[in-house]
């Protein structure tokens, strides 16, 4: 694994503990940890760690979220998109004494019976030094400023071979790692998806046939194979 991961939790990952042994040292991004845990037993190299806090929100409280998000931000870089169900607003803030790239998307629908919603990303490439400990300030300080208690996050690894893997493999040992439950699966040429639940985040999202906090894919692309894994689901890009 090219990224080193510092702090008490840190030293226990990257000594070769596998995710089974990481139990009762909870956290906000706990899952990504021991996420990242399981990709360095399995010698994938990780191309991007992403944690996302995402929120509804009263139309009403639009203006206000977007003023507290500017003063936040530097040099207010800020982008507007239109479509015709809704006006994205993304603010970007990358700064060179950071180790991460931060994120937020406000998203008003046009149709104002629906609640808008405000996304935060902060994401960092595999080959960058990220502290254990920073990361959980981060977050949980732009939790404090901008959501309330009903802020659901999400985490998520992409991480890569160098070559062709077996993905049914790879996943059963995910499985077992992790105690997954299977509840939905999906293959094509070469792709694949799979939605489970493990007892070992609380977090989870109901579907008709249980609940799932975890989704495990694969992508075959010029000759390499691209892992991606989200807790509870698999965050698109905003």
């Amino acid at each position: 694994m090219k990224i080193l991961w510092t702090g008490l939790l840190t030293l226990t990952l990257l000594t070769g503990v596998h995710p089974q042994e990481t139990v009762g040292k909870q956290s906000d991004i706990t899952p990504l940890l021991e996420l990242a845990a399981f990709a360095e037993d399995e010698q994938l190299d990780v191309t991007e760690y992403k944690v996302v806090l995402k929120e509804s929100i009263n139309t009403d409280k639009v203006e206000q979220a977007i003023q507290q998000i500017k003063a936040y931000v530097s040099n207010n870089q800020m982008i507007e998109e239109e479509t015709n169900l809704a006006r994205k607003i993304i603010f970007t803030n990358g700064q060179k004494n950071s180790d991460f790239i931060e994120r937020f998307t406000v998203i008003i629908p046009r149709d104002e019976t629906i609640s808008s919603e405000v996304v935060y990303s902060l994401t960092t490439g595999g080959t960058q030094t990220l502290t254990t400990q920073e990361t959980m300030q981060q977050i949980s300080q732009i939790k404090k400023r901008f959501f309330s208690k009903n802020v659901t996050l999400y985490t998520c690894l992409k991480a890569e071979d160098g070559g062709i893997i077996d993905d049914v493999l790879i996943y059963q040992k995910f499985k077992k790692a992790f105690n997954i439950t299977t509840i939905e699966a999906a293959t094509e040429q070469s792709w694949t998806s799979r939605s489970g639940y493990t007892s070992r985040w609380s977090q989870a999202i109901p579907l008709p046939n249980g609940a799932m906090n975890v989704q495990f894919a694969t992508r075959t692309l010029g000759g390499r194979t691209i892992v991606t894994i989200g807790t509870p689901i698999i965050t698109a890009e905003y």
